[in-house]
């Protein structure tokens, strides 16, 4: 695309790091920046750990990713990571304030031309956008897995030349873009996702089966690969818990006790795949052996 050559990604996590090689791989120069040396420093290995299944199974190939990774650049310095930016990525953690801080920061420090996106999960481009004097080139621009779905939202002041844009973009990138009518926290699959999520929650804790039987209950008759304990260890408990905590102030019922029962596995540092440990203990969880439907004997 002619309107974007430089990507900056704000945010060394997993998502930071998979948008950034996604850009690579499809001929962006992409910058990503974050505060944390440490995360920094993990970035570049984290990259190639995500990148072996997407080669084995044909997504891209070996010298495509490779010339991807060249394309990628860590710093910590944010004046550079600014400079030049066509695009702006933004996946810190999902907290309202750490946001519109990160937003202010940039916008002061990126050149007229770049669009400033949000990869929010549940906040609204409207919570967020004021902070920006480019409130026509601010918008939310959601990942989901590779080879999915990129999800578009408005704010106020969206111009369409910059939904446009980012449409583009995104099938660029060998995704599917879809653009939302008007602003819901969720999109569109996440707010189903959280929605299965809230409702396994809820029967656990109501005491009407236990978090095994709840995954094998949705793996057996989905003909799924994954329940949605298991989805919630992989998105991480600590981005959950946010999110959940957003709907408990927003007033939805039932978020507030979801919240209350993942607080101490986050306290305990028990946050899913990431850290070996959530609601299952990784890399051999039970739910990912043959035998867990059908172990009901116990």
């Amino acid at each position: 695309m002619n309107d974007i050559r430089k990507v900056c990604v704000l945010g060394a996590g997993k998502l930071g790091c998979r948008i950034a090689l996604l850009s690579g791989v499809h001929g962006y120069d992409a910058v990503v920046y974050d505060v944390s040396r440490e995360a920094l420093q993990r970035g570049p290995e984290q990259q190639k750990t995500m990148a072996a299944p997407l080669v084995s199974q044909g997504v891209f190939s070996q010298s495509d990713l490779e010339a991807g990774l060249r394309r990628v650049v860590f710093t910590a310095d944010a004046n550079l990571a600014a400079e030049n930016a066509d695009l702006l990525s933004e996946s810190v953690p999902e907290v309202l304030e750490l946001k519109r801080k990160v937003h202010a920061q940039f916008d002061k420090l990126c050149p007229p031309k770049t669009i400033m996106t949000t990869n929010t999960s549940s906040l609204l481009v409207s919570e967020i956008e004021d902070v920006v004097r480019r409130g026509d080139k601010f918008a939310a621009m959601h990942f989901s897995r590779v080879g999915s779905v990129v999800d578009i939202m408005r704010g106020p002041r969206t111009s369409p030349e910059t939904v446009e844009i980012l449409k583009r973009f995104a099938l660029s990138l060998g995704e599917t873009p879809i653009v939302l009518k008007k602003e819901t926290d969720g999109y569109l699959c996440n707010a189903m996702t959280i929605a299965l999520c809230q409702s396994a929650l809820l029967l656990v804790m109501g005491g009407y089966a236990d978090m095994e039987d709840v995954d094998r209950a949705w793996m057996a008759v989905r003909r799924s690969h994954v329940g949605p304990f298991g989805m919630l260890d992989n998105v991480g408990l600590d981005v959950i818990l946010n999110i959940f905590e957003i709907q408990a102030r927003r007033g939805r019922p039932g978020f507030k006790e979801s919240a209350d029962f993942i607080r101490p596995y986050v306290q305990r540092g028990e946050l899913g795949v990431k850290t070996g440990k959530g609601f299952y203990t990784y890399p051999d969880a039970a739910f990912m052996r043959p035998d867990f439907i059908k172990n009901v004997l116990r």
